[in-house]
């Protein structure tokens, strides 16, 4: 069996993003919406959510437990 991605939900959340199959990729690094181009980070920049450009590794996405 492969590699699984741990869901990062904790108290408190004003915005929860829901993704289905996690590519291979991001599992073997380990960090969710990791393939490079993926446009999930760029676009959620863009939005005006983030206030940088948040990269997959970013440690403030970690999770309270981290």
């Amino acid at each position: 069996m492969g590699r699984k991605m741990p869901d990062l939900i904790a108290p408190g959340l004003k915005v929860l993003f829901c993704g289905i199959n996690p590519s291979v990729y991001s599992a073997v690094v380990g960090y969710h919406f990791a393939r490079p181009g993926n446009r999930f980070w760029p676009a959620l920049h863009a939005s005006g959510i983030t206030h940088r450009l948040l990269a997959p590794s970013d440690s403030t996405l970690q999770g309270p437990s981290s």
